[in-house]
């Protein structure tokens, strides 16, 4: 079992051999990810849920193919930019409107790329962030919308100095575990 860079196992060499089980591990994993990845492309929730199931479908049916969690993420994101792609065009046809160069401009190289990273450090994150104490996670939460320490102290029914300990060891623990994410941002905003 191989641990992808978003810190998920998955049995590459089980999904190939047809488990099942290990399909619906990886499905409920991407699945929010895929979405939220083809709403950049299609504003239709409905048609970019179908287009995420069209596309582990297609997976599935040639899963013998990947061999490592890379070459199956980049199967998926291009397989849902490009139906994104076909599905807007389907749209506009019905609707006698020509897609328009910032459509083309949509599905460049570049905006896959951005989008695909976009994905990536948003999984990233999510990840670190679900991996906190459940107490933690909700003081985090409440501190990124915006509430005083004292708001949340009074919101959670704890004192103001555990708010604080909470708040520094969620930022600490952050820190540590998106290391990774804070070098490969530097190298790709230097590169």
């Amino acid at each position: 079992m191989k641990r992808t860079s978003d810190g998920q196992d998955f049995s590459m060499q089980q999904l190939a051999n047809g488990d099942e089980q290990e399909l619906k591990r990886l499905y409920r994993f991407f699945f929010p990810h895929c979405l939220s990845f083809a709403l950049n492309y299609v504003p239709d929730e409905e048609v970019c849920r179908d287009i995420v199931q069209d596309v582990f479908i297609a997976y599935w049916e040639r899963r013998a193919d990947f061999s490592d969690a890379v070459s199956l993420k980049v199967f998926l994101y291009r397989s849902i930019r490009n139906r994104c792609y076909n599905a807007l065009r389907q749209m506009r046809l019905h609707e006698a409107v020509p897609l328009d160069e910032d459509a083309d401009s949509l599905f460049s190289e570049d905006e896959l790329e951005r989008n695909v990273i976009r994905e990536e450090v948003g999984m990233m994150v999510h990840q670190a962030v679900s991996r906190l104490t459940p107490q933690a996670r909700k003081v985090l939460m409440l501190s990124l919308q915006g509430k005083t320490n004292r708001e949340i102290a009074e919101a959670l029914g704890l004192s103001l100095n555990t708010i604080k300990s909470h708040k520094l060891s969620a930022y600490a623990f952050l820190r540590q575990h998106l290391d990774d994410l804070h070098n490969l941002l530097h190298l790709l905003l230097l590169g």
